[in-house]
């Protein structure tokens, strides 16, 4: 299957192309008993695994997985695989009666709107399935435009759903250092805008918080989105760009970092933003 124009685009101009593997999942639907998530969601869900946006920052190769024991191995290697999981939307619907009033999370260990979703489009299919099981809260978390593509399928989910957006710097440059195969901060903020005006709950997620221009960031996310999640850059013993790290080692500092995120707080909370992690 030839890719869709905007996909080949990208990756001619980057030259980079994850491995794709197809597998089928033994399950879709992973229970939050333990972590961040747990108490707010019943269960993730991650169409992929892998995240071809190669993030410097992420925090997924910490956790063990069958393709590595070795931490240090996992985090060479993110975002050079991706794994689809073509079964996905047959999971749900197989486990359908875990879904009827479920809090889910969709998704935490990958993107599922990386531009993968163009060729295999497995997030429609699987919001296609939890539309006719009516879950009781729906999260999609992305960093891509691609979402828009879906918006009426979104809709259809009402006040149950809210879309978080990773808005980590007002800065496209900042971005494509950390952040290299994902799509702009420019798209990302042309996202919540669009999202908010056909009515979706979005939040902005700061997390973690890069090098950045506080008062353009708050003007630039407030008018669109109703909360913000901010965190600091973390796990950074798996951080596939240390020199980065290094290189804006003055605004990584614990003590300046801190102070930027209080700064930050400030001008949101003026703004009448509430958020998590304040």
């Amino acid at each position: 299957m030839a890719l869709p124009l905007f996909l080949s685009r990208h990756l001619i101009k980057s030259d980079f192309m994850p491995t794709v593997t197809e597998v089928k999942a033994k399950s879709i639907l992973t229970p939050q008993k333990v972590g961040s998530l747990a108490g707010g969601y019943d269960f993730s869900l991650n169409p992929y695994a892998g995240c071809a946006f190669k993030c410097s920052y992420c925090y997924v190769p910490k956790f063990p997985s069958k393709r590595s024991a070795n931490q240090e191995e996992r985090s060479r290697e993110w975002g050079e695989w991706v794994e689809v999981k073509v079964n996905a939307a047959e999971l749900i619907r197989k486990d359908r009666a875990l879904v009827y009033g479920a809090k889910i999370f969709f998704s935490s260990a990958t993107d599922p709107y990386q531009y993968l979703e163009l060729k295999y489009r497995l997030s429609r299919a699987c919001l296609q399935e939890l539309l006719k099981y009516h879950p009781g809260k729906l999260t999609l978390h992305t960093r891509s435009h691609l979402i828009l593509q879906d918006l009426e399928l979104l809709k259809q989910f009402g006040a149950r759903l809210s879309v978080g957006v990773s808005i980590t710097t007002d800065s496209d440059e900042i971005a494509r250092r950390f952040e290299p195969m994902a799509p702009s901060i420019s798209r990302r903020l042309a996202l919540i805008k669009a999202l908010h005006a056909a009515g979706i709950n979005v939040h902005a997620s700061l997390s973690p918080l890069l090098p950045h221009d506080p008062e353009k960031l708050v003007r630039s996310i407030s008018p669109y989105v109703q909360k913000v999640w901010m965190d600091q850059m973390r796990n950074t013993e798996i951080n596939t760009r240390p020199d980065l790290l290094t290189e804006y080692a003055d605004f990584f500092e614990q003590n300046a970092y801190q102070k930027s995120v209080q700064n930050l707080v400030l001008l949101l909370k003026k703004e009448g933003l509430s958020g998590h992690n304040f």
